[in-house]
């Protein structure tokens, strides 16, 4: 992919030779007409580049040129240069007898026409390619052959009009135009393993060279002297040869391959047919009746305006080879400008015959060009349309917005939820803000119990009633609205809601939305169920098996395990927050209600101490929670977690801790299950410095090397003889550390230990990252 800032001077490089052309072709008339000198002084006119000119100025060959914008043809630059009228407004000839003033009011031609409309449909199809480019060198090259062909379109208008600039860019592109085929080609062929031929890349690395030369060769033009029109005429042969040469060449080149393929591979050799029948059609006329005859030194057969309309066929073919997913996967996205393109017709065409029907007077060339801009803007119109509506939505549709916002965020974590609890902050919190109500709650009831959560401002004794109605479809039952979300054979389910803040019923537009969230949520809810049976039942084989070492021995039965201890941690955590928490709370404010009765002052005092002990139990019952449930690991991101648990250690405990990341972005990039694994290691690492270490300082080191996450632990306690540990079916006994080793084993890693009686100890562990983003 091209970075931004390379795309952005492409660009503007573009935009600025695109004003200076534009210059010349809506201010000078006069194209493509050479001139000769016949004697001193006696300039005839003696070759058209396109008879159309002739046609649209009225000249002739043959015409004596007397002088040019007023001065004699010897002293411009163009003729000297070029042997051509160039930068001209006004052309003064005499025709026999008769003297004659050429002044043209109308400056664009139809070749203007053919090579504007060329370029616009070149660099419109060259940033499509570039918005929706896949990682491929061959689509590169297919970008490089669009814009080549968008700055071959852009300067032939203005090398007519004797631009030196636009010379030199028509001869270079005309030279790259079938190199660059050919290096598609190839490169497109051997992405597809369908072709091993060579990219010859000296070979094409020296024709680069050739052709960069070439251009800085041409640079002469800026020169007015005899040896600039030498050059050109040189050049141009040479550019019109490499053209016809490199035509012939990615023909035959092609012929070949499909004669290579077409009986074992057919589909492979009908993107070739396809491909060999757009190049010939797009450019075999211009090389056969234009390029050929010049660079035989012969008379073009078919005026280039003719000729050169079917290279327009080029972007267009590929189009639609990209459109029916012959290239590249940018079907949809291509398929679509198509139908936008279509649809512009329409009213471009409207317009314009309205615009004749006020102005009968308006030239056909005009005309077209009123059209050609008029579906341009309309097909940018239509296709940005969508984009515009989508960044203003939030104005003009704020329900909308909040709706499909709301929903991609339910939509995204529903995908993590493996137990009941979690959707209160996936899901409810959403609904109960979303649709303004004071509160929901969602039921969850199966053979063997019936489970609850609720969000706002909603009464449980109701929803405890609510319970034990089967809601077969929406109702209203005690001033509350029953959604059913589903009902399996084992268990059934359903959504409960206040009324509206506003005291308003749910709105049809919301009511859409509701039901969408219910299917995500009835699909969620299967899962749980799943999970749920799933852990009953693992939870029963790992009670059969008769020792320990044939369950640490199964690595996904680990794994498991470690799963189930980690959802059971949250289901206790939370359930100490919802009950045990709140109750403290309550009492608290039960005896600070106390406190305003008559109370003697022993007991307001006893009273205080009583309300500052519930605070400390409040508080370590916090604590428990949070080291049972590390939610800040999803909120704040693991470092700044560990960090918090290190500090939090360090103020009760006489150790240091030196605790060092690097990569911290990086890390911050492994999924949650692989942070609330390393989370636990360390919080077990410091659990055995407490208890048994008698350590003075820690050092935890975290960081990303060669695809593995590295964690290293040092400290100076008092160490131990590793021989007396047991490192069989790789556990460690002892100490406390058999979680540890089990946790690293579980995520495929590798822990190497090292310690000495009074020497401390060292712990190096080993993830593969690979690994734990596949989990």
């Amino acid at each position: 992919m091209y970075s931004k800032w390379v795309i952005g001077i492409m660009t503007v490089l573009l935009i600025s030779v695109q004003v200076w052309f534009a210059h010349f072709i809506f201010t000078y008339p006069f194209v493509g007409i050479q001139l000769q000198q016949v004697q001193p002084g006696q300039w005839l006119i003696t070759d058209f580049e396109t008879q159309q000119v002739s046609e649209d100025l009225g000249l002739r060959l043959g015409d004596k040129v007397i002088a040019i914008d007023g001065q004699p043809p010897s002293t411009i630059a163009s003729v000297i240069k070029w042997g051509a009228v160039g930068r001209a407004k006004q052309v003064d000839i005499l025709r026999g007898d008769e003297a004659l003033s050429i002044n043209p009011t109308t400056h664009v031609t139809n070749y203007d026409l053919c090579n504007i409309f060329g370029q616009i449909l070149c660099f419109f199809i060259l940033l499509i390619l570039i918005r929706k480019m896949p990682p491929l060198l061959s689509f590169r090259f297919l970008c490089f052959i669009f814009l080549d062909l968008g700055i071959l379109f852009m300067s032939l208008p203005s090398s007519l009009r004797s631009d030196g600039l636009a010379k030199n860019l028509v001869l270079t592109s005309v030279m790259l135009l079938p190199i660059l085929f050919y290096h598609f080609f190839i490169v497109f062929m051997r992405e597809r393993g369908k072709e091993r031929q060579k990219l010859f890349n000296n070979v094409l690395t020296c024709v680069y060279t050739l052709i960069g030369l070439s251009f800085l060769i041409q640079l002469v033009y800026v020169v007015p002297s005899d040896l600039t029109r030498f050059v050109f005429h040189f050049m141009e042969k040479i550019s019109m040869a490499v053209f016809v040469a490199g035509f012939v060449l990615n023909i035959v080149f092609l012929f070949l391959l499909y004669k290579k393929e077409r009986k074992n591979k057919k589909y492979v050799a009908d993107i070739i047919k396809t491909i060999i029948f757009s190049l010939m059609v797009s450019f075999g006329p211009i090389t056969l009746l234009y390029f050929v005859p010049r660079v035989l030194s012969m008379p073009y057969i078919v005026d280039p305006i003719y000729s050169g309309l079917f290279v327009l066929l080029f972007p267009i073919l590929q189009t639609y080879l990209i459109a029916t997913k012959q290239l590249y996967e940018i079907d949809l996205f291509v398929r679509r400008l198509l139908f936008m393109s279509v649809m512009s017709i329409i009213p471009s065409g409207f317009f314009t015959g309205v615009l004749l029907s006020f102005q009968p007077d308006l030239s056909i060339k005009h005309a077209v060009l009123i059209f050609m801009f008029g579906c341009i803007f309309c097909s940018a119109f239509l296709f940005s349309l969508e984009y515009f509506t989508k960044v203003t939505e939030p104005y003009f549709f704020p329900r909308r917005s909040l709706h499909r916002e709301s929903l991609r965020r339910i939509t995204n974590e529903l995908s993590e939820i493996s137990t009941f609890r979690e959707l209160k902050e996936v899901v409810l919190i959403d609904i109960v803000s979303v649709l303004q109500v004071h509160g929901a709650a969602i039921v969850f009831s199966s053979h063997k119990d019936v489970d609850f959560i609720c969000s706002g401002e909603i009464d449980e004794r109701i929803v405890k009633q609510l319970s034990k109605y089967e809601a077969k479809q929406e109702s209203m039952e005690a001033g509350h609205f029953i959604h059913p979300i589903s009902s399996h054979g084992n268990y059934v389910s359903y959504l409960i809601l206040t009324e509206e803040k506003e005291n308003t019923y749910v709105s049809s537009e919301d009511r859409q939305w509701l039901r969408t969230v219910i299917d995500h949520l009835s699909v969620s809810l299967e899962n749980v169920y799943l999970i749920r049976t799933m852990q009953s039942k693992l939870q029963q084989i790992a009670s059969q098996i008769p020792n320990e070492e044939t369950a640490d021995a199964l690595f996904w039965f680990r794994k498991v395990l470690f799963d189930l201890q980690e959802k059971e941690r949250i289901r206790i955590a939370t359930d100490l927050h919802d009950t045990t928490m709140q109750d403290l709370f309550f009492l608290k404010r039960k005896l600070g209600n106390m406190q305003q009765e008559d109370l003697s002052p022993a007991h307001r005092a006893q009273l205080l101490n009583i309300m500052e002990y519930i605070d400390i139990i409040n508080k370590n019952l916090r604590q428990s929670c949070y080291e049972l449930h590390p939610h800040l690991i999803r909120e704040i991101g693991i470092v700044l977690a560990l960090q918090k648990l290190i500090d939090q250690e360090t103020v009760l405990e006489e150790f240091d801790v030196d605790f060092h990341v690097q990569e911290a972005e990086t890390i911050e990039q492994l999924n949650l299950e692989t942070k609330r694994h390393l989370f636990r290691i360390i919080q077990e690492l410091l659990n055995n410095a407490k208890k048994h270490a008698e350590a003075n300082k820690l050092t935890i080191g975290l960081v990303v090397k060669k695809e593995q996450v590295l964690l290293s632990y040092e400290d100076d306690g008092k160490g131990f003889n590793i021989d007396i540990l047991n490192w069989q079916d790789g556990r460690i006994s002892g100490l406390g550390m058999k979680q540890l080793k089990s946790r690293i084993l579980s995520l495929n890693g590798h822990v190497s230990l090292e310690s000495t009686e009074g020497k401390g100890l060292k712990i190096l562990a080993k993830i593969p990252w690979k690994e734990v983003n596949a989990l």
